[in-house]
Formats: structure tokens, sequence, C-alpha cells
């Protein structure tokens, strides 16, 4: 279950740097939160790309970071979906003609109707939702082709230590037998 950005904070420190707090949520459980220096979810550009770790923070990062982005441009954040912020289909002027419809998700623009797209007025807007519907495509597509890239990648891993155990599970005694040339 995919976790969500609850809220986000800066404190203010004298004499020095400010810090970007973020409070998370897993969707379902009301009770449990944790709050996170924004800085320190990250992922570090000093780290192995390959490793679990970054994979990790990846993961976590493309929820929160979108989010975060939005927070930090003054926008309201979302509680489910990709903030405009975080689309590239959209200036941030058109955003702000959208958000004032009420639309805050790029899985809001996809699902408009052609009554809205009526009182958005800017050129191509009809082609908006159709744009959305394509990014929220490739965007699964996308994720589903990366996890099934690092589940290949993790039965290789587990194939490699299986063959170890089963090398190293040979007992000394009678020896193989070795067929004559």
């Amino acid at each position: 279950m995919p976790i969500r950005a609850e809220k986000f904070w800066t404190q203010y420190r004298t004499g020095k740097p400010d810090v970007d707090y973020v409070e998370i949520r897993i969707p379902g459980d009301k009770h449990t939160t944790a709050v996170h220096r924004v800085r320190d979810i990250m992922p570090p550009e000093d780290i192995d790309a390959n490793s679990e770790s970054h994979q990790y923070l990846m993961e976590r990062w493309q929820i929160i970071g979108p989010a975060y982005e939005a927070w930090k441009a003054g926008e309201t954040v979302p509680e489910s979906g990709t903030p405009l912020a975080a689309w590239a289909g959209v200036s941030p002027e058109q955003a702000g003609v959208l958000r004032s419809l009420g639309i805050r998700t790029v899985e809001e623009v996809a699902d408009m109707n052609d009554s809205m797209i009526g009182q958005v007025k800017f050129p191509n807007a009809r082609k908006i939702p159709e744009m959305a519907r394509a990014y929220l495509k490739g965007k699964d597509v996308a994720l589903r082709d990366a996890e099934n890239a690092a589940l290949k990648e993790r039965l290789a891993a587990m194939e490699e230590v299986m063959n170890e155990m089963i090398a190293e599970k040979r007992k000394p005694g009678r020896p193989k037998k070795v067929e004559a040339a």
C-alpha cells in the first residue's frame, strides 16, 4: 500500500538553515504517522543506483516529491493523484486556470467532461484530457516495467545464492563418478 504525504512545514531557525519536514501516513492506518526531514528522504546523488536502498528511496520520492514540489510552489497538495505541478503537460499558468475550476490532479484532468473543457480558456483545451490519459498510461507502464526489472534482478540473485548453496552442500565422501575418456 503506498504512502501519502499528509502535510509539510518549515522550521525556521535563527542563524541556521531552515528545515522542511513532511508527515507521512500509510493509507488505511488512521493512527500511525512518521515525521521526516525532507532532505533525509530525498534520494542522494552518491548512492549506487542499482542498490535496493536506492530503489526504495526512489519509489518513496516518486510519491512524496511531486507533493513537496507543489507545496513549495504554494499550491494545495491533493489527497491522492499526481499534482498538476508535477506534470509537464500544462504550463504553470494553465495549471492555475485548471485549479480555479477545482481540478488539482492529472487524474482529474483525464476525467474532465465536455462542459468542464468548455470552461477552460486556453488553446488546445480539448486535447488536454487526452494528453493526461496518455501521461497516466505511460506512467503505469513505466512503473510496471521498473517493477519487472527489479523482480528479475532479485530472481537472478536468488538463483545465484541457490547455486552456491547447492555447490556447498556436497559433502566429502565418495568422489563424484567421472567418465573415462
